[in-house]
């Protein structure tokens, strides 16, 4: 056989084999195809072809330690002991910031009139700065006040009466009381208590007085003029009879 039988001979069998190497190779690849379609679609942890949805791990959240508030202890303040108006006798307080005389009086249920026992229990001294101003009625925190308890009755004045004419006393104002009451007590006039007290009464006999206000009165310069008491009648006394029951 010739050279050119050979070659001619040679791809007369090549083009017989082609379809069949491209037809095994066809084969081949849908077998590969179909493997792998089939492993990425178990689940395995092989190659994965089509995308899944990749879960959202959820997140437990571990417990927190939850500290139980402790209770807050309740201060409880001492009371202050305040003095109260059922003393029996006259007792001091400490003054307070805000205080004044009436809102003390007040406070203890002490009578108006119990500023003049007030001003007497404490008698001022300017020289001294002590006792309290009956012409301001100042007081001062941290100040102690004698303060009367609420049965004391405000002193009655005793005229002196061998006293010389003209003697000046200081007297303090008590309620209810005029120029004309206070002339009365002290055997004298009104004028000459004007003409003593000639800044304390701007006025003259028109000023108007307080409790507390102390006036310089000059005493005994009249005569006390007696006054006439009822005429005497004959009275029936009743004597009462009392009845015991055993």
């Amino acid at each position: 056989m010739s050279i050119k039988d050979t070659i001619g001979s040679y791809r007369k069998r090549r083009k017989q084999l082609l379809p069949l190497i491209l037809g095994v190779g066809a084969i081949l690849l849908v077998i590969a195809g179909i493997i792998i379609v089939v492993v990425s679609t178990s689940g395995g942890g092989g190659f994965t072809l089509f995308a899944t949805d990749t879960p959202t791990p959820t997140i437990t959240p571990s417990p927190t330690n939850t500290f139980t508030p402790t209770e807050t202890p309740t201060i409880t303040q001492t009371p202050t002991t305040t003095f109260t108006a059922t003393a029996s006798a006259p007792f001091p307080y400490v003054v307070q910031e805000g205080d004044t005389l009436y809102g003390i009086m007040e406070k203890f249920g002490l009578p108006a009139d119990s500023i003049i026992l007030i001003y007497m229990l404490n008698p001022y001294d300017k020289t001294a700065g002590t006792g309290i101003d009956p012409a301001t009625g100042n007081i001062y925190v941290g100040s102690i006040i004698t303060l009367p308890n609420a049965g004391m009755q405000i002193p009655t004045p005793t005229a002196v009466a061998n006293t010389a004419p003209g003697t000046r006393i200081t007297y303090m104002v008590l309620p209810g009381d005029g120029l004309g009451l206070i002339a009365g007590k002290w055997n004298t006039t009104i004028d000459a208590i004007v003409r003593a007290n000639p800044d304390t009464l701007p006025d003259g006999e028109e000023t108007l007085l307080y409790p507390g206000m102390l006036l310089i009165v000059p005493i005994n310069l009249v005569t006390p003029v007696p006054t006439t008491g009822p005429s005497a009648t004959q009275t029936r006394t009743l004597t009462p009879t009392f009845t015991v029951t055993p």
